[in-house]
Order: structure tokens, then C-alpha cells, then sequence
């Protein structure tokens, strides 16, 4: 996967996407590295401050979204929504339902290792950003190159969060690779939904 992400970011130099491989590099690889490396103190650190708990959980996830997103926009590069307040709103609510599946099902029903995780979590980004977005069939030669952009970008985002969950599963089922990508990106179409309709009311487009 990193190979592909290295010949990915070289391709996206020579098209001249800058903004794209400077959030790549540095979001991706840079703060995915730095949060995989201080990975094993976040659990300890949450417990100190007895948020070691949902609570807790929801709170860093929140946070890592909203720096992620903040990060992004600032670099120049597309979000969700051009106006960014509204950006903030859409992605922590649908992301907290990614983090939730994780928290209050995958992790109480499944095996994984930190590392089946992390991957099983980075390919849920390409859901959100191409299957979802509709870019799998307008674009399927950008989408093939986008993959490990996504899922280097997703992983970094879960790891800090994912120090705080407990895997209490039993199940060594390999179906759960396919769950663990596909539920959370399912369950989050009818927050969207419920989000479309609330935007709706207030004229937000």
C-alpha cells in the first residue's frame, strides 16, 4: 500500500496537484506517523483524565476530524462542502458514525489485529470519497489511483481513536474485513440524510 501511495504521489507531482501531495505527504505520512508512533500513550493519557470511556472516545475523534478537515481546507485541497462551518458539521457527525460502528459493534463482535484494523479502517475512506461522491464511475482511472490515498489518509485519522477501543469479540470470521469497511459507510447514508434534510430547512445548500 505505501509503495502504491509513493507512485500515486509521484504521478499527482508530474499532473502538478501540489496541494494534494502536500496534504498526502504530511497529513498522511507525516502525522500518520507521528500519531502511530505515540499510539501507545493516548489510552494511558485518556485514563489520567478518567476518559477512558465513550465520552472520551467521541472527543477524540471530533478532534482529529476537525484538525484533519481545518488541515485540508488550508492546503488549498476540495472538502466536503466549500464553506467550512458546514464542512466541520458534516464530517464529524458522519464520522463519529464511522467510529461509533467501530466502538459499539466491530470491535464487540470481531477480532483484529491493530494492524487489520487500520487497514480495514483506511479502506472505509474510499467509500466516503469516491464510491459515495459518485467519482467511481465518472472518474475509474483517478478513482484506482486515488485508493491508497484515501486509505493512508483514513488510517492516520483512526489511530489515535482506535487506542481507545477494547476488542471484546470473539469472531475470527474473514467476513469481517468486508463488514468493517462497508457497515460503517452504510449506517452513515441515513445521518446523511437526516443532515441533508436539517441543512435543507435552513437554506444551506
Amino acid at each position: 500500500m505505501l509503495l502504491w501511495f509513493v507512485l500515486v504521489m509521484v504521478i499527482l507531482c508530474i499532473a502538478g496537484e501540489w496541494s494534494v501531495v502536500a496534504f498526502g505527504v504530511t497529513y498522511g505520512l507525516g502525522f500518520g506517523g507521528i500519531a502511530y508512533t505515540l499510539r501507545k500513550k493516548v489510552r494511558p493519557f485518556f485514563q489520567r483524565i478518567n476518559l477512558d470511556n465513550y465520552g472520551g472516545f467521541l472527543l477524540l475523534t471530533v478532534v482529529v476530524t476537525v484538525t484533519e478537515e481545518i488541515y485540508c481546507y488550508l492546503l488549498g485541497n476540495q472538502i466536503a462542502h466549500p464553506v467550512l462551518w458546514v464542512d466541520l458539521i458534516m464530517v464529524t457527525v458522519l464520522w463519529s458514525v464511522w467510529f461509533g460502528v467501530w466502538y459499539f459493534f466491530l470491535s464487540k463482535r470481531y477480532i483484529f489485529e491493530e494492524k487489520e484494523a487500520l487497514m480495514t479502517a483506511g479502506f472505509t475512506g474510499v467509500f466516503y470519497e469516491y464510491v459515495g461522491t459518485g467519482a467511481v464511475l465518472t472518474n475509474p482511472f483517478g478513482f484506482l489511483l486515488a485508493i491508497p490515498l484515501a486509505v493512508v489518509v483514513y488510517a492516520a485519522i483512526f489511530v489515535w481513536p482506535s487506542q481507545l477501543l477494547t476488542y471484546t469479540g470473539e469472531s475470527t470470521d474473514k467476513t469481517k474485513y468486508v463488514v468493517g469497511v462497508v457497515l460503517p459507510f452504510v449506517l452513515t447514508l441515513p445521518a446523511a440524510l437526516v443532515l441533508y434534510f436539517i441543512f435543507s430547512v435552513f437554506g444551506i445548500q
